[in-house]
């Protein structure tokens, strides 16, 4: 029918709308050549020459962003798997670009201020769609707008993992123009595991789904229902329909296999050529793949921006070993860049997790020392002994045997600390009760 907007909206799903890499596929260098993997891949040839095709024709009807992305087709070109696509044009794209600056500023303008002051009278659906029209013209302030907005629940009716894939390409977008904050998103997204495919999303996000990635990833989980009881309530009940679907399904898989039984029988299949296999879905969103991409967009913010909460978090991956192989030492250097930024508002976070880091470190180099020496206590005793008191008629350690390697254990150890600390607690206001 001849309507710009459908020209652009159909040019920009050619270009990959939809994928949560789309931040990226504006990075033609660098990115437009095609993977193996089905998120990640990039436009084809032909998406790339239909594309170009509809914002032409968008932008000679005197559509605003059809002009902002051609002009980026032009100033880039387009090069896949060694053949030239879209020709490098200087000219056209500084010409499409002026078009822009000239139209674009006065629109742009009036619809971020409309934006703000619909944010600001609590009608966030409303300025969530002004800042995303305002962000595909390329506006920073208006990507992290609109990113901020997905990601604090105003999903404009998406459930909650393709708000959280919007919000993240958002992110991604700024993040490749030098912002700071929008680095550090990306790597938190990555990190506590909100894209992953095993996410629910059936449902849009609230305070318990996010309290759900958000402890998913911490070395003590336990700590979140000590906090948040009342998300035992919510644990036990999935637990339950948990147990009853895998009832079901092991029913299910057993008359399966009978069924699979009876047509190897019948010499309907056979096990060699694969016809009698049942194809599982394996998941590409593993948590370590989470992780190095988090990895890498909290370098890209300590190297680009020096930022503090980077090397606090890449110093934190390194003494866990997330995405990363272990490493006290680059730990350690990472907490002394984090403390010396020129704001010091982090110092005294820094200064308790180098101390955390310190025990931890003398607890792992323990543990190998209290196994080795009680592997050659027992060894002593059983060769001196004509009797093995220690040891089970299976030759398993005995009862004394676990409860002093669990006494040597750094989940224990820290469970005593917290009581200590409890019991603290617990007295000093039954001092003050009384004082009263």
């Amino acid at each position: 029918m001849g309507n710009m907007d459908a020209y652009f909206n159909l040019a920009m799903m050619r270009l990959g709308w939809m994928n949560p890499y789309y931040g990226e596929t504006f990075m033609f260098q660098n990115h437009a050549k095609k993977s193996d993997s089905n998120e990640k891949s990039g436009p084809s040839r032909k998406d790339y020459i239909e594309s170009s095709l509809l914002l032409k024709r968008a932008h000679e009807m005197g559509h605003v962003q059809a002009k902002h992305r051609l002009a980026m087709l032009y100033a880039s070109g387009v090069e896949l798997d060694g053949a030239i696509v879209i020709k490098k044009d200087c000219a056209k794209a500084t010409a499409l670009y002026k078009e822009v600056a000239t139209t674009l500023g006065t629109s742009l303008s009036k619809r971020m201020r409309t934006a703000y002051k619909q944010f600001t009278t609590g009608d966030y659906e409303s300025s969530s769609r002004n800042y995303l029209a305002a962000a595909e013209t390329g506006s920073i302030v208006a990507q992290v707008n609109a990113a901020f907005l997905l990601e604090r629940g105003h999903c404009l009716g998406m459930n909650r993992l393709n708000c959280m894939k919007a919000s993240v390409r958002l992110w991604r977008a700024a993040a490749q123009q030098g912002d700071e904050e929008a680095c550090l998103r990306v790597g938190d997204f990555y990190y506590y595991g909100r894209l992953r495919e095993d996410a629910n999303s059936n449902r849009i996000i609230d305070v318990t789904t996010q309290r759900d990635a958000d402890f998913s990833v911490s070395p003590i989980p336990w700590v979140r229902y000590i906090l948040y009881p009342e998300d035992l309530i919510l644990k036990l009940g999935t637990f339950i329909i948990s147990s009853i679907r895998w009832m079901y399904d092991k029913l299910q898989s057993d008359r399966y296999s009978m069924t699979l039984n009876r047509l190897r029988e019948d010499g309907f299949c056979e096990e060699s050529d694969g016809s009698c296999s049942r194809n599982e879905f394996q998941s590409l969103n593993s948590l370590s793949e989470h992780f190095e991409t988090a990895i890498q967009y909290y370098r890209k913010a300590a190297d680009d921006h020096e930022s503090p909460r980077a090397y606090f978090n890449l110093a934190f991956m390194h003494e866990w070993g997330l995405g990363v192989s272990q490493d006290f030492t680059l730990a350690k250097r990472y907490y002394e860049l984090a403390a010396k930024n020129k704001e010091a508002e982090g110092e005294l976070a820094v200064q308790i997790a180098s101390i955390c880091l310190s025990i931890h470190e003398f607890i792992v180099k323990l543990q190998p020392m209290v196994t080795k020496w009680s592997t050659e206590r027992y060894s002593m005793k059983i060769s001196s002994s004509s009797t093995i008191p220690d040891v089970t008629l299976d030759g398993h350690i005995s009862v004394k045997d676990v409860l002093l390697y669990h006494a040597l254990n750094f989940d224990s150890a820290l469970l005593l600390f917290l009581i200590g600390i409890l019991i603290i607690i617990i007295r000093d206001v039954h001092h003050r009760r009384q004082g009263r």
